[in-house]
């Protein structure tokens, strides 16, 4: 028998299932989606008012969903300023 007239077979293509792909896909951008969301909540949890004007503005913009508490630092923003 010569070796011309020997046939090995093809190579084996692997190939996963489509559906497994989009899962990878979907899984990806939701991890990427997370992560933006939580860089975007860690950029605005550093907003905080360091100053007594600032704590006086951020009092005007809760005034209407949370008057007490809008009222309760108003109140200790005006009494810092007066201490300096």
């Amino acid at each position: 028998m010569s070796t011309a007239s020997m046939s090995f077979g093809r190579p084996i293509r692997v190939t996963f299932p489509r559906s497994s792909c989009w899962f990878a896909h979907t899984a990806a951008a939701v991890i990427g989606l997370l992560r933006r969301l939580d860089r975007w909540l860690r950029d605005h949890a550093a907003d905080e008012p360091k100053t007594p004007e600032e704590v006086l503005e951020w009092a005007r913009r809760i005034e209407k969903s949370d008057p007490g508490f809008a009222s309760d630092l108003r109140f200790a923003a005006l009494r810092a300023m007066d201490d300096h």
